[in-house]
């Protein structure tokens, strides 16, 4: 079941940090899903233009940057729970979770786009043509990924992988998300309990990560930290990237996506940056509240609590300022 207040503060952060424009990004989701088995019995999803002479068109068009999707990288992270998906990737039980999925969602978009897009306006050919050399090729952009899916990367076990890492990665944060309270047992239990021999350990001696990062919560929270860290940055890398829009003194820089994966880590990065708690009582503050909201709305309670405890408003104030933050 999805935390109504995370949810809230996915929706509030979708909207503060995506440009209106940003939010007609598309993703298609079509009217029918099959799956395409390979000589392995490998399975594949993919939505089929047509079949035995009836075509499939597109039935929706999901804009996971909009308000109304801001959730989805939350309802991914959840379906491993909501479908009872097996540990195991290329079963019959994930295959249902992920042809569910791509009824409602579409497919996530691993395959490159089969065919790069060629486009008139093309600086490369610009340049090429006034330096008399029109004989070069273009440098075309690579766009959208695939989104009818199949072979060779749209699979059940991926999807299925893909899920678990965002169950995992969502559950690592939530665990450590106040620096006062970290859960520590549900960190661990996603620990490795094997030997470690090739990380930079003194003599480098073989050595356990679960014993070492289990020692103090300190420890327990910056592996968990780290791990959510990685695995954002490293999804933004190879499926998002800036772009600008506009014209002269109206440009704005957007973000674009090439795949609904990419996009929902989009949303979880927002969330990250969006994500508050009081700083006095540590209860999560109303997403709705300004951007700097730093104290629970409460008549000023909390706010007058931590300032008696930190040593007077001054102190808050400097505090503030070394914190970045301001009124």
């Amino acid at each position: 079941m999805l935390n109504e207040h995370i949810r809230q503060q996915a929706i509030h952060a979708l909207t503060e940090n995506v440009e209106e424009n940003s939010h007609r990004a598309d993703w298609p989701v079509y009217e029918n899903y099959e799956f395409i088995v390979d000589e392995a019995g490998k399975k594949y999803l993919y939505a089929p233009p047509a079949k035995n002479g009836t075509i499939y068109r597109v039935k929706e068009r999901l804009q996971p940057l909009s308000r109304v999707s801001a959730d989805l990288f939350l309802r991914f992270a959840h379906w491993v729970e909501d479908f009872g998906m097996d540990k195991e990737l290329d079963t019959e039980r994930n295959a249902a979770a992920a042809k569910s999925w791509a009824e409602d969602f579409g497919v996530l978009g691993l395959n490159p786009p089969a065919v790069a897009m060629r486009s008139l306006t093309n600086s490369t050919r610009v340049t090429a043509e006034y330096l008399g050399m029109p004989w070069l090729p273009d440098k075309p952009r690579g766009y959208r990924n695939e989104a009818r899916g199949g072979r060779p990367q749209e699979s059940v076990e991926n999807f299925a992988l893909e899920a678990w890492e965002a169950y995992i990665v969502l559950r690592l944060y939530e665990s450590v998300r106040r620096h006062e309270d970290v859960a520590a047992p549900s960190v661990i239990g996603f620990m490795s309990a094997d030997d470690q021999v090739d990380l930079p350990i003194p003599e480098r001696h073989p050595w356990v990560e679960r014993d070492f990062y289990s020692q103090d919560p300190e420890l327990t929270r910056m592996w968990a930290l780290s791990i959510v860290d990685d695995a954002v940055n490293r999804k933004i890398e190879s499926y998002c990237y800036p772009i600008i829009q506009g014209t002269p003194s109206s440009y704005e820089q957007v973000w674009g996506f090439k795949s609904l994966l990419g996009a929902m880590w989009l949303q979880m990065m927002f969330l990250m940056r969006a994500d508050r708690r009081c700083w006095h009582c540590g209860r999560p503050i109303d997403p709705g509240r300004r951007s700097h909201a730093k104290f629970c709305d409460n008549g000023g309670k909390c706010r007058a609590n931590y300032a008696y405890h930190s040593g007077g408003q001054k102190e808050v104030k400097e505090q503030e300022r070394r914190r970045g933050y301001r009124d």
